[in-house]
């Protein structure tokens, strides 16, 4: 049969280019996108604008906007009627930063935190010694070799001191920001003054000789976790000075244990702010009429992960003064920064170019914001209380969600495998119900996000408004999902479910990720991993809802016989998807093209009528790999401060730490691999599906004779290569993400509750099921594949 096999060779070769040609398109598409949707960076990120006078960076820890009050904190409060501010992120390498964190951070450019205390309590920052070298020094340097960040501490000493920047420290958090790579201050640092009336003196006279001065203005901690001595484990025999005890001075909380008298003598969080804040006066009233640039940030919390304060007054890295609400590059977001920002913003408004990609952050710049201070700190404190109960309600909420999913995968599996209960009455009630249930819990997850258009975090209650809210839009997306002309197809609610979920996360990326930020299943802004663009919980519900949605809209035209307006369907769905998911900028996402682009391919041959092949595949995934560097290259080509999370990775790479980085996400993924949470919905979410499909009997084909859903997969022939197309992508995802087994356990808390509702939705339409019915597999032949 040589003219059938010249014919099958020629078949198999157009099917290649055709698949090509189509991510090559998509490539192009991307790469050409990429520029017209990115974000344009925040006003004023050029960093090597002539500063207006020298540099004071106060720097302080513990304190946040809801402190502030006109007659409690003048200094601060001064401050914000005439500056731009914000809300820190000040997370650094645990749940809660110290201290010494957030000045490590300002020293590395980076995070870096201090050695873990076994008892997970913070330590009192030493005074400068006499020689000029910083104490604990050792264990920094110690720490930043056990971390994953490529931290090293000195940097920014360094950099000024080749730079030749005249500098003045005054407190034990500016030795340790002044310090060089091997621990020694690059200029005089003075120990913290006893008085207001020294402090003045000290800024003043060195506002008059040096470019930057770093004032550490104290720390607030919260009751019960005031800081402690530790010795110094890097150098063990090195004696301690006496000067260096910790003081009252220094930190406004004194050593006493809480028990009996020492909880009296304890400083409430109000008197360790007053301190905080009369240092701060007194530097702004010796900054006055000097055309000095002063930051104010506070740069770790006071025990627990909350956002914190930062304030800016003066001239910004851009020559535009500061005014209405902080903002830099490494956020996107109006009125929120990090504490890595610093460095950056030092390096800024001195003039200097930043050495390579070697700090993490972005300079603060300004940008809009309310007109009045008032309505600025309001906005401030309503995003930090949205914070902080998010991260309140997000675990009860997860637990919940899977909790539901379990009972619902149970009896999933015992009605969809039987035709009548025991007693002999017919399933029809107990299938409506999960129908709805399957719905419901599709839902859920898109609802998570949703629920951020309403404040329901100023509620009296939030927890119960929280749930209020998931509840209404639960209801309110399975009752359109269940009417209109799509509720008599098999897979029209749940079409319409998964609809819903994929044009909420495309409209949030490209309109700022408003609602993926701060969502129970989203990224948070106290933990500082994402501040824009798509999670890695948005991307797996994005995979698994945009595979459901193309298979419900080509399948309907494969039944009609219109097979090229099917194949172009999904294709098209797919490069929307793919290009939204990882334009810089919008979804910004740099492991989701791979895993999208493998998934929409598998689809799209399907479609079109012929075999997955292994070899295809492969050829797939190479093209994808180049779209992705084509992603990075592009956004490494911006200047630094313009750059997302992609264009920092490829510039990680360059540098050389590829390495470290893989070595982070395997650690992450992990750690996340053993929890139960999401060990539960991916477990139980592919044992449900394997049933569905394949049916009780082991060894069945998919939906095949013996499956009691056989009827389904000709209904909808290509379901089965739906659930693998959505394997395959969320697995892929699974590999190269840095949240592990989160991505496909959240993929499938959207995926099989809808797959589900679809085999509920047939089987009330077909109640006269024969178990031991023997059909043939129509899947090959429905689907046109050969």
């Amino acid at each position: 049969m040589p003219g059938s096999s010249s014919s099958m060779r020629r078949l198999r070769g157009r099917t290649v280019q055709v698949l090509v040609a189509l991510v090559a398109v998509l490539g192009l598409v991307a790469v050409l996108a990429a520029p017209a949707f990115a974000d344009d960076a925040p006003d004023g990120a050029a960093q090597e604008a002539t500063p207006a006078g020298p540099v004071v960076l106060v720097g302080l820890t513990g304190v946040r906007w809801d402190d502030v009050r006109t007659l409690a904190t003048p200094g601060l409060w001064d401050l914000s009627r005439s500056g731009a501010l914000g809300n820190v992120a000040a997370r650094s390498i645990r749940s809660t930063s110290c201290p010494a964190d957030g000045w490590l951070g300002v020293s590395a450019g980076t995070r870096l935190g201090d050695l873990e205390d076994p008892d997970r309590g913070c330590r009192t920052l030493r005074e400068v010694r006499t020689d000029g070298t910083v104490a604990g020094w050792a264990d920094y340097v110690l720490a930043a070799d056990e971390q994953p960040y490529r931290a090293q501490p000195g940097r920014l000493g360094a950099t000024l001191a080749e730079a030749g920047t005249e500098v003045l420290g005054i407190g034990p958090g500016a030795a340790i920001a002044l310090a060089d790579v091997d621990g020694t201050v690059v200029g005089p640092v003075e120990r913290t003054p006893a008085t207001s009336t020294e402090l003045y003196s000290m800024v003043r006279t060195g506002l008059r000789t040096t470019d930057l001065v770093v004032v550490d203005a104290g720390t607030v901690r919260d009751p019960g976790r005031a800081t402690e001595a530790r010795p110094e484990r890097g150098l063990q025999s090195e004696p301690e000075e006496p000067e260096a005890e910790e003081s009252e001075s220094l930190t406004g909380t004194p050593e006493d244990d809480l028990d009996g008298v020492g909880a009296i003598l304890e400083p409430t969080r109000l008197e360790q702010v007053r301190a905080v804040d009369e240092r701060i006066e007194t530097v702004l009233r010796a900054a006055r009429s000097t055309h000095a640039t002063v930051l104010v940030v506070s740069l770790a919390d006071s025990g627990r992960a909350t956002l914190q304060l930062a304030a800016a007054h003066g001239t910004s890295p851009d020559g535009e003064p500061y005014r209405g609400l902080l903002t830099s590059g490494a956020t996107r977001q109006p009125g929120l920064v990090q504490a890595i920002d610093v460095t950056p913003t030092v390096l800024g408004l001195l003039g200097l170019d930043r050495p390579g990609d070697a700090f993490d952050g972005a300079p603060m710049v300004p940008t809009a914001g309310p007109a009045g201070a008032t309505a600025r700190i309001d906005a401030l404190e309503d995003m930090a209380t949205e914070a902080r109960q998010v991260t309140r309600v997000s675990g009860s909420y997860l637990t919940r969600v899977v909790l539901a999913q379990a009972v619902f995968f149970v009896l999933a599996a015992l009605l969809l495998t039987v035709r009548t209960v025991p007693t002999g009455r017919p399933l029809r009630p107990a299938l409506r119900v999960l129908r709805v249930a399957g719905l419901a819990l599709g839902a859920a997850p898109i609802a998570s996000f949703l629920a951020g258009l309403v404040p329901w975090w100023n509620a009296g209650s939030p927890t119960w408004a929280f749930w209020a809210v998931i509840l209404g839009w639960i209801a309110l997306i399975t009752a359109v999902a269940l009417r209109g002309p799509w509720r008599h197809r098999p897979l029209g609610p749940a079409g319409v479910v998964a609809g819903v979920t994929v044009l909420v996360l495309l409209l949030d990326a490209m309109t700022g990720a408003t609602l993926v930020i701060d969502s129970p299943m989203g990224a948070h802004r106290i933990m500082a991993a994402r501040f824009y663009g798509m999670s890695n919980q948005a991307f797996a519900l994005l995979t698994a809802a945009s595979l459901l949605v193309a298979t419900a809209v080509a399948q309907p035209l494969l039944d009609r016989g219109r097979r090229r307006a099917a194949t172009l369907a999904v294709a098209g769905i797919g490069l929307v998807v793919t290009v939204v998911n990882g334009t810089p900028g919008l979804g910004s996402d740099f492991g989701g093209p791979p895993a999208l682009i493998l998934g929409f391919a598998i689809l799209t041959l399907a479609v079109s009528g012929r075999k997955v092949r292994w070899r295809t595949l492969l050829l797939v995934g190479l093209v994808a790999a180049v779209v992705v560097m084509g992603f990075a290259v592009l956004d490494w080509l911006r200047p630094p401060a313009e750059r997302t999370h992609l264009g920092r990775f490829f510039a990680t790479v360059i540098d050389g730490g590829l390495w470290d980085v893989v070595v982070r996400k395997l650690s992450v993924n992990l750690r996340v691999l053993t929890s139960w949470r999401y060990l539960v919905l991916a477990i139980g979410g592919v044992l449900v599906t394997l049933l569905v499909l394949r049916g009780p009997h082991p060894g069945g084909r998919i939906l095949a004779g013996r499956s009691p859903l056989a009827g389904l997969g000709q209904a909808v022939p290509l379901l089965g290569t739906t659930v693998a197309a959505v394997g395959a992508a969320l697995g892929l995802g699974f590999l190269i993400n840095d949240s592990g087994i989160v991505v496909p356990a959240t993929g499938i808390a959207v995926a099989v509750p809808c797959l589900v509702a679809a085999a509920a939705q047939w089987r009330l339409a077909h109640p006269d099921v024969d178990l031991e019915a023997a059909e043939p597999d129509p899947v090959e032949e429905r689907s046109g594949a050969r």
